[in-house]
């Protein structure tokens, strides 16, 4: 039965990615149709980040916390900060294509989980 779980766990993970997807679509169209400008970049950091939260849930073996310092510090929070400070600020046309692309949303959620739920790297270290 234990295999038989591994295998639902990983189905149920593929039904939430369609369900946050829908989700995602309908307030990106809701937040467009009040044409509230502001809102939209705000939206998209909220949005993405969850997007990367969600994707590391299929990566985190086990659920126990244990930071890894290195990858919290040098690539977590500076994704974090760099992507709380681009809806406010336009640094050139390489930020605003580096902000269009939303993958720093998106490593700043995974790499936030996987810094604070590390047990792959740490027991082979």
């Amino acid at each position: 039965m234990k295999k038989w779980s591994t295998y639902i766990w990983k189905l149920i993970w593929v039904i939430g990615l369609f369900l946050l997807t829908i989700i995602s679509f309908d307030i990106k169209n809701q937040i467009k149709d009040s044409s509230h400008f502001y809102m939209i970049d705000w939206t998209n950091f909220i949005i993405h980040f969850i997007w990367g939260i969600y994707i590391s849930l299929i990566f985190i073996k086990k659920w126990s916390i244990k930071i890894n310092l290195p990858l919290l510090i040098c690539v977590s929070i500076p994704c974090f900060l760099f992507s709380l400070i681009m809806p406010l600020y336009a640094f050139g046309s390489w930020s605003l294509k580096v902000f269009s692309s939303n993958l720093i949303e998106i490593v700043a959620g995974l790499t936030w989980m996987l810094s604070i739920f590390n047990n792959s790297n740490s027991e082979s270290e």
